[in-house]
Formats: C-alpha cells, sequence, structure tokens
C-alpha cells in the first residue's frame, strides 16, 4: 500500500521539522492528517503548524493536539483509530541528552513504547514508520586519515551499513536504539507491521537549527544573521547530509513496501557523496552567501564523532530509493528559505536568545 491508500495519517512530533514536512506532504494526497505534539520547540512548531494550516485542505483534513506521546491514556485515544503513524516525536540533541539522560529515556524509549503499544491494544492493525537515528552505530571502528579540511576513512568505503556493530556512546543514541528494539520486537512477538528508518543529518527549511541540535539549520541561520559559529575540534568532522525531501521520500517508499521490510531497520542516508566536513560547508556558505562568517573553535567534546557516513546500499535494493538532493543544492533552498523567512526567525531567535556565544 502506498500512503495515499491510507485513510487517516497520525503523525507524532508533527510541529517538528521532519513531521511538519511529511504531514504537509501526505495533507497535499488528501488524506487526513492527525498531529500529536507538545510544543516543547518553541515559537517555531507554532510557526510551523502555520505553515500547516496554510495549506488549502488543512481545514478540512488537519487535526491537531498538544499531547505528551509520554502521556499513554491521551495519546491512545487520539490514535486508536488511525491506520498510519509517522513517529517522528524525539529528543534529538546529543549534548542535550548527555546533560539530561533521563528525559531521552522517557521520550524516546517509553513515547516509543507507547506508540506501539496503543496499536497492539488497539488492534487497529496500523502501520508504524519509526524515525529512527545513524547515532545508534556509536564511534565507526575505522581508522582515519587527516586531510586539509576533512577526515576521511583509510580504507575505501561506501560508508556504515547496517551490519556495523550498534555501539551507542550516549544517552540519545543509546535511547533510539532500544527504540528500535521494541519496535522490532513488536513486529516480531504481536505481527506489528513496523519499521525503523535509520536517518543520516536530515536539514532543510523548516529546521529551527541550533547550536546543539541541526547544524547545517543552524550555520545557515547564524550566517544570515551575522553571528559567529563556534566549532568543537577542528571543524574537519565529516557527516553526510540528507535533505528533507529525499527524507519524506524515503518514507512514502518504507510505507509502500512496509510489508517487505517489517521488523527492519534501514539506513536512510545522502552517502559518501553528500559527506561534507564543517569546515567544508561554512565555505560553501561564504560563497553562496557573499558574506563573511566568524568561526571560534573550542576543544573536542568526548562524544564527538570525526567522521560518519551512510551506506544506503541496503534502502537502494529493498526499496529503490537513494538521495536525489546534492548537498549543495540542499543548502542553497535552505539558506534561501532562511533569507525569505529572516524576519520571522529574527524574532525566534532573539525571544529564545539562541546566539552563539
Amino acid at each position: 500500500m502506498k500512503a495515499c491508500d491510507y485513510n487517516k495519517v497520525l503523525i507524532t512530533g508533527g510541529a517538528g521539522f521532519i513531521g511538519v514536512n511529511y504531514a504537509k506532504h501526505i495533507l497535499e494526497l488528501g488524506l487526513e492528517v492527525v498531529i500529536c505534539d507538545n510544543f516543547s520547540r518553541g515559537i517555531g512548531c507554532y510557526y510551523n503548524v502555520k505553515w500547516l494550516q496554510s495549506s488549502p485542505k488543512a481545514k478540512k483534513n488537519l487535526t491537531i493536539h498538544k499531547c505528551d506521546i509520554r502521556d499513554y491514556e491521551k495519546l491512545y485515544e487520539i490514535a486508536k483509530d488511525c491506520d498510519l503513524i509517522i513517529h517522528a516525536a524525539a529528543q534529538t540533541s546529543v549534548p542535550i541528552s548527555i546533560k539530561d539522560p533521563r528525559l531521552y529515556f522517557e521520550v524516546n524509549v517509553i513515547g516509543t513504547f507507547n506508540i506501539v503499544e496503543v496499536v497492539r491494544k488497539s488492534g487497529t492493525d496500523a502501520a508504524v514508520i519509526n524515525m529512527s537515528s545513524n547515532k545508534v552505530y556509536g564511534k565507526p571502528k575505522m581508522k582515519l586519515k587527516e586531510l586539509e579540511k576533512r577526515y576521511e576513512f583509510v580504507k575505501a568505503t561506501k560508508g556504515i551499513n547496517e551490519y556495523h556493530p550498534t555501539e551507542a556512546q550516549d544517552p540519545y543514541g543509546i535511547s533510539k536504539l532500544v527504540s528500535e528494539y521494541y519496535v522490532s520486537l513488536y513486529s516480531k512477538l504481536y505481527g506489528l507491521k513496523a519499521t525503523n528508518l535509520r536517518l543520516a543529518l536530515t536539514y532543510g527549511p523548516r529546521q529551527w537549527g541550533t547550536e546543539a541540535q541541526g547544524f547545517v539549520a543552524w550555520f545557515c541561520i547564524a550566517c544570515a544573521l551575522d553571528k559567529r559559529i563556534r566549532i568543537f575540534g577542528n571543524g574537519k568532522q565529516v557527516r553526510d547530509l540528507l535533505y528533507i525531501d529525499d527524507a519524506v521520500n524515503a518514507i512514502d517508499l518504507a510505507i509502500e513496501y512496509i510489508d517487505k521490510i517489517t521488523g527492519e531497520s534501514i539506513n536512510i542516508g545522502g552517502g559518501k557523496e553528500n559527506a561534507v566536513s564543517l569546515l567544508e560547508l561554512i565555505d560553501y556558505l561564504r560563497l553562496i552567501s557573499n558574506k563573511p562568517i566568524t568561526v571560534t573553535f573550542e576543544k573536542w567534546r568526548e562524544h564527538d564523532v570525526k567522521c560518519f557516513y551512510t551506506d544506503y546500499e541496503r534502502a537502494r535494493r529493498l526499496l529503490g530509493w537513494k538521495p536525489k538532493v546534492d548537498w549543495r543544492e540542499g543548502v542553497k533552498r535552505t539558506y534561501q528559505w532562511v533569507i525569505d523567512n529572516l524576519s520571522a526567525i529574527s524574532k525566534i531567535y532573539q525571544s529564545l536568545k539562541m546566539t552563539c556565544q
């Protein structure tokens, strides 16, 4: 079944970055969309919802609930008659997870447990697409070489695949790994149609990035607002970038092929061709913005990973998926979104005091 074949779709975290972009996508397909979000991300969530409500189909087909996924009883009432659940609600910052591990366990583990329990108890046979993370792998067990502006794996590789050990090394990564276990277990034990998508660093319009999470959006915002960018380490750390449109396409394909991939965990990332270092990203932003960017450097953090990029071969084989948006084009689109919404962004970041320190 394709997404358009379902009737009522619940999106947890539907006021957040991935959730609101997917909600807009399926609203345009004419589906009934139910959003569940606790709006803990602040003003940006309300701007996202306002954008979503601007869709001509929102008045008839969109319902918004302010609900925390830790509240099982309320979640049950919202989700019990939905036949598809996109589970995008989560706490997602590695640095914050180290400061507050209990929050990450409660939201990411118990929250995901509540989702699959709702489906089991309600008997709806709803399909569940769980947004996981490549942070479940921790630091890759591969030797690195240091180049002028980036780190690279010594041995030629397409990247980290699903057979690499999952040794998450921070509370965020651990919480996503445990949530995956519950999704897979419920699939095997209770017959739930459910799968995990291990997303790489996802970015794009409607992401209200901060220094602690969503660095591509944050760099674009900092550049536009003429703020300093603070880097921990030397800036040569590499990540593969996944543009939001490619993430949306991956969710669509996971829904379509859910019977084939139920219980699985699948990498969805930009791959080696979209792997970029912080220094390279800043150089590119200087080029497209024609602005100077002030960068300061501080010592490495213990949890920092120097190089990671995704091997998405399994997604290509099982889903026919691969990223289509080159990272340069994606960054250009993201920066343009920031410029087009600079007035609102200025107000949001001023009110939240989200400035580079």
